[in-house]
């Protein structure tokens, strides 16, 4: 009896996540099962029902070893089908988060969402010529935590990064994956040697960050609207330049 019981427990177990599965298919919530993949989780589950019918007929030794070796094979088939399934699963997520603004590995604004923001604040802002601050913000040392420990390591660090910028951030500034290691920060009413303080102040805490990870630096560059730029790509262009000066000098100072 505790034979019929497991494999009765496999049958159940098994139609209960084809039916979840499914359904969550129907409602768009998961994309659609291929063919295969839902022939193959029927056949799976009907295997466990035979089985039972056949213990609870008794014997049937060699046909149910049978079936147990069908149902290996079957289940590693499925395991292939379902590695791809679940790899368009993870595409469908990352395309649905990315439409909504929102960089999927950092959980911050993605480069979309800063164009978008970064053009209206300049629209709105040419009137009045109040000024705005954009810093560009690139990681020194990051490719050391790839290399050493491996890309889920860094990916961790970035993540760990971004939620102590936003700590530092005020209501209405704006933080936004800029792309690999690069983060863009918006910084609303505020001049560049305002932002310039907030620079150091996220420099300084990553400076003394107890990281299991080898040293990390921040090279920054800091544009203001209206004298540096009125345009976007003007704003980003010069943001840009002086992030990488700042890198220079910071790699001047180290070797001397």
């Amino acid at each position: 009896m505790s034979g019929v019981g497991s494999t009765l427990a496999g049958a159940i177990l098994a139609g209960i996540w084809l039916t979840v599965l499914w359904k969550m298919s129907v409602q768009g919530i998961f994309p659609s099962m291929d063919l295969p993949l839902k022939v193959g989780g029927s056949v799976l589950a009907a295997t466990y029902v035979l089985e039972v019918l056949m213990l609870m007929a008794g014997g049937y030794e060699i046909p149910r070893m049978l079936l147990r070796i069908g149902r290996l094979a079957l289940a590693f088939f499925l395991t292939f089908r379902g590695v791809v399934w679940l790899k368009n699963l993870y595409a469908v997520y990352e395309s649905t988060i990315s439409e909504a603004g929102v960089d999927f590995l950092t959980g911050v604004a993605n480069r979309k969402v800063l164009s978008e923001t970064l053009e209206r604040l300049c629209r709105s802002k040419r009137s009045s010529d109040a000024p705005f601050s954009v810093i560009l913000v690139d990681l020194d040392g990051f490719k050391r935590i790839n290399d050493t420990y491996g890309h889920p390591a860094g990916d961790s660090f970035l993540r760990m990064l971004a939620n102590i910028m936003k700590e530092e951030l005020r209501d209405g500034d704006l933080l936004a994956r800029y792309g690999g290691d690069e983060f863009a920060i918006i910084v609303n009413q505020a001049t560049a040697k305002e932002a310039a303080v907030l620079v150091q102040r996220l420099k300084d805490r990553i400076a003394k960050a107890a990281w299991p990870f080898p040293r990390i630096g921040l090279s920054c560059g800091i544009a203001e609207f209206p004298s540096d730029g009125n345009s976007s790509a003007a704003l980003l262009r010069i943001a840009d330049t002086r992030m990488y000066a700042d890198k220079h000098q910071s790699q001047e100072i180290t070797i001397n």
